[in-house]
């Protein structure tokens, strides 16, 4: 019997290690499945990350055309703020994912 609470252990990536993640599926073609195997993190995590780099990548593009509505300062601001939500959520979700197995380990639902 496995010991559940090991299946839902969270790992924090840095940005580095988040990008270098992409970057491998996009460079090395590597599947998304076999990366999740390798970091040990779930599905959901790297298509979040990947949305997060088309999004900034987007933005750097935008960045050549000049100046947009708002300053640099505001935009950031607005970046750092969507991450840190971006983040909450996360843990909300793991978070309540491990309730649930609580609960369902404690009502007896496994024995």
């Amino acid at each position: 019997m496995s010991d559940s609470k090991s299946s839902v252990t969270r790992k924090r990536f840095t940005s580095e290690q988040k990008f270098k993640i992409v970057k491998e599926h996009m460079t090395a073609k590597t599947p998304i499945s076999e990366l999740c195997k390798k970091y040990g993190m779930s599905a959901k995590s790297f298509y979040d990350w990947q949305e997060i780099f088309f999004s900034s990548a987007q933005q750097g593009f935008d960045k050549k055309r000049g100046p947009q509505s708002g300053s640099a300062r505001e935009d950031q601001k607005v970046l750092d703020l969507e991450s840190e939500i971006h983040r909450m959520r996360e843990v909300i979700s793991e978070i309540t994912a491990e309730n649930i197995a609580f609960k369902k380990k404690s009502s007896g639902f496994f024995r």
